[in-house]
C-alpha cells in the first residue's frame, strides 16, 4: 500500500463514526469503523493504528451516550415518582432539567474530532484523540 493509499484509509476510519451514526444511530459509528480498520488493519501500520484510535473513540462516545441515556431515564423516574407524591402539596422536585439535551452536544464533540483526526491522517500525521478508552490494542 502506498503512502496516499494509507492516508486515504486512515482518513476513512476517522470519518468512518459520523457516517455510520447517520446510517445507523445506535451502532453505525462502532461498525463502520470496525470494518473500515478490520478490511486494510494488516496492509499497513498506519492504518491499524488509527484504525485502533478511531475505534475506541467511537467507543468511548457510544459509552457516554450508553450513561446519559441511563440517567436520563433514571432522573425522568425520579422526577415521576416525586410528581406523583408530591404534586398535591405543590412542592415536587425537578429531577428532569434533562440528561437527553446532552445527546446533541456529544455529537457535535463527535463530529469535530473525528473532522480533526481524518485532516490529520490525511496529512499522514497519527492522531491521538484527547480523551479515549484505549480497549481495543
Amino acid at each position: 500500500m502506498d503512502q496516499k493509499e494509507e492516508r486515504n484509509w486512515g482518513t476513512y476510519v476517522h470519518l468512518g463514526g459520523i457516517l455510520g451514526t447517520i446510517i445507523i444511530p445506535t451502532v453505525g459509528n462502532i461498525v463502520l469503523v470496525l470494518v473500515l480498520w478490520l478490511i486494510k488493519r494488516n496492509e499497513s501500520k498506519f492504518v491499524d493504528e488509527q484504525g485502533k484510535e478511531a475505534i475506541n473513540f467511537q467507543i468511548t462516545i457510544s459509552l457516554v451516550g450508553a450513561a446519559l441515556s441511563i440517567i436520563g431515564n433514571i432522573t425522568s423516574g425520579l422526577w415521576s415518582l416525586s410528581h406523583i407524591f408530591w404534586h398535591s402539596r405543590g412542592d415536587y422536585f425537578d429531577f428532569s432539567w434533562g440528561w437527553h439535551s446532552l445527546h446533541p452536544i456529544l455529537w457535535v464533540i463527535n463530529i469535530i474530532f473525528s473532522i480533526i483526526a481524518a485532516v490529520k491522517a490525511n496529512e499522514g500525521i497519527s492522531y491521538k484523540y484527547p480523551f479515549n478508552l484505549r480497549l481495543v490494542k
